[in-house]
Formats: C-alpha cells, sequence, structure tokens
C-alpha cells in the first residue's frame, strides 16, 4: 500500500473521533468510541507494520541522539509511523481532556479551543488547557484521585 495512502488514511480516521469529542462529548457513543480502544485497534497495526514490518529501519538510525533521529525521520515509512504516534497520542491527550473537564464541571464550551489546540498542536493544546483547569479548579495535578 503506498505511503501517501497510509498517511491520509491515518489522518482521516481519527477525524470521526474529534468530532465526537467537540461535539458530542457526553455522547454514550462517544464513551465508547473516542475513550475505548477503537483508535488504537484502527492505527496500531499500521503503525507497527511501519516500524517493525513494513522495511528494516535506516542504518545509524538511533533514539538516544538528534542525529539518530534525524536519520530515522529521512524515511518515509519512518515518518508515516512517527505520524500515526503523534495522532494517537494527541487523541488520547483530547480525550483525557474532555474527560477531565466534564469530571471538574468545567464548561465544555471553554474546552473547545483546548481541544483544537490539541488536535493541531498537541502540547500547546495540553497546556492550554492545564492552564484552563488550574485557573478554574486551582488544581495542577494529574493525580484524579488525589483531587476528587
Amino acid at each position: 500500500m503506498p505511503l501517501e495512502f497510509l498517511f491520509k488514511a491515518a489522518n482521516y480516521a481519527v477525524i470521526p473521533f474529534w468530532l465526537l469529542l467537540i461535539a458530542a462529548p457526553r455522547w454514550r457513543w462517544t464513551q465508547r468510541l473516542v475513550h475505548g480502544p477503537v483508535v488504537l485497534l484502527l492505527l496500531t497495526p499500521i503503525y507497527a507494520y511501519m516500524l517493525f514490518g513494513y522495511a528494516p529501519a535506516p542504518e545509524n538510525m538511533k533514539l538516544t541522539s538528534l542525529y539518530g533521529v534525524m536519520i530515522g525521520f529521512s524515511v518515509p515509512h519512518i515518518v508515516v509511523a512517527g505520524w500515526i504516534h503523534y495522532l494517537i497520542f494527541d487523541l488520547f491527550v483530547g480525550a483525557w481532556e474532555t474527560r477531565d473537564a466534564q469530571r471538574r464541571g468545567i464548561p465544555h464550551a471553554l474546552v473547545l479551543p483546548c481541544l483544537i489546540a490539541t488536535l493541531m498542536i498537541g502540547p500547546v493544546g495540553l497546556l492550554l488547557y492545564v492552564l484552563l483547569r488550574f485557573f478554574r479548579t486551582r488544581v495542577l495535578e494529574y493525580d484524579e484521585a488525589r483531587n476528587e
């Protein structure tokens, strides 16, 4: 399968889940689909195949140095794997933001910019949510058991 197709398919695969988080965060199917293993089941096999089955890793690719990572990201199948990695983790973070905001009574309208930022520029969206949460609840910790 061409890498461009896999890249686009992975991008399009997460969009319905983001739309559910944005438009229907409390709907039971959002809970089942977004907060369950569906995205992992859809994208992790492609991710694993790109890393371990598609082609060998480039010579000198190492995750312990900038140069080694640059070598890895110079190869298209590793870039696709890296992108899928981002897609999965950004959605996981967006789902956590949504659940956490619901538990803490933060209005969803305030969370929307954080979700959009998390989709587009992951860590910035998470930071925006953490700041929003702090200013609404005075809570910084991630440990939910301590804060309930």
